[in-house]
């Protein structure tokens, strides 16, 4: 049995975005799967309100008498506290996110991208020097690294953090089934109108949402629906349909009826939606050569997002020619099935054994 002590101080981010939202389905899985082979423990700073993103029931959690994003600066600029003493049982400490708990026991942290060194435009100044400070403490110390990505993996070791620490493992998806005319009129509902492009994700610079607009100003006839939660940078999506956050069950039920699900983003550690999507059986549209585009295989239709007409052109037939749908269709859900989250909590414990030792 390994006592993992990992923190869920992420949730309470204004926008938890993938990295709380994948932290929670492996604390599902390492729960479900390995109950007899890992002991979970989360932490986090102190709150006066709940998490923006429920924290699994599965979990004991332990609150630190910190305010929470003091908390984070702290262990960012200090190194301090230490959390030991409020989880002394643990054999190691596990960052899921991008928060560095200080600790003397072995660590394991997971880097889900380094778009921040590659695209710091996508960020605020303030978030560029957050993440630097933690990938330095990376880079030079001695913590096991999960990455979601071989794209990932390819940047930290450009960044200077040793091959050998590195552990690829993806991000699963534990399909649900849905049924579809419950799913179309949920979407109508909401002002989806069939059939409609969708796009599932947080609005900011790094989505390349100008991309699919303008794509979509090219098939006027089909219309645009966004899904998510606005991060920084005043993104606009023209004509556009908002729905804002919405549920996991929601966003399952609007990717089932969606004919479409658009994903322009160039660069990504996975591409959680992409993989959402493709288990409802809805073809993808991705960026070519990124790493949804290797998520989605068969499944999904690749094109250049920074060429509306190549864009637009594949979303359109994608809508209209109901035998190319159908085949991408079938490609995507079984595309699907090669990624669950009970393979990615079998990897991540065994490299907390490999961090224990």
């Amino acid at each position: 049995m390994v006592r993992v002590a990992l923190t869920v101080e992420q949730n309470w981010f204004a926008v938890p975005g993938g990295t709380a939202r994948s932290t929670n389905r492996l604390i599902r899985a390492l729960a479900e799967h390995h109950p007899n082979e890992v002991q979970l423990r989360g932490f986090h700073g102190f709150h006066r309100r709940s998490p923006t993103l429920p924290v699994p029931s599965e979990l004991s959690t332990t609150s630190i008498p910190v305010p929470g994003r003091l908390l984070v600066q702290l262990w960012g600029r200090k190194g301090w506290p230490a959390v030991d003493r409020w989880v002394p049982d643990a054999d190691l400490v596990h960052s899921p996110a991008y928060v560095l708990p200080s600790t003397v026991r072995p660590t394991v942290v997971t880097l889900h991208d380094l778009a921040f060194v590659r695209h710091p435009e996508w960020f605020t100044a303030h978030g560029v020097r957050f993440f630097n400070r933690l990938l330095d403490r990376v880079r030079h110390g001695d913590q096991q690294v999960i990455v979601p990505s071989a794209e990932t993996a390819a940047d930290c070791v450009a960044a200077g953090i040793s091959e050998a620490r590195l552990h690829v493992i993806p991000w699963g998806v534990n399909p649900t089934t849905v049924d579809t005319d419950r799913a179309r009129s949920f979407a109508a509902e909401l002002g989806a109108t069939a059939p409609f492009v969708l796009f599932v994700g947080t609005l900011e610079p790094r989505k390349n949402l100008t991309a699919l607009a303008d794509a979509m100003a090219l098939v006027p006839d089909t219309p645009l629906v966004v899904v998510g939660p606005k991060g920084w940078g005043d993104v606009e999506v023209e004509g556009a349909l908002l729905l804002g956050e919405r549920s996991a069950e929601e966003v399952a039920m609007l990717m089932a009826a969606a004919r479409v699900v658009a994903y322009p983003s160039t660069l990504e550690g996975f591409g959680l939606p992409v993989l959402e999507a493709m288990a409802q059986g809805t073809p993808v549209v991705v960026h070519a050569g990124s790493t949804p585009a290797a998520v989605a295989g068969p499944g999904g239709v690749e094109v250049d997002t920074g060429d509306a007409g190549q864009f637009a052109e594949a979303i359109r037939t994608l809508v209209d020619d109901p035998s190319f749908h159908a085949d991408r269709s079938a490609a995507a859900r079984e595309r699907a099935t090669e990624f669950t989250w009970e393979n990615t909590a079998a990897l991540t414990i065994a490299v907390y054994r490999e961090a224990a030792q």
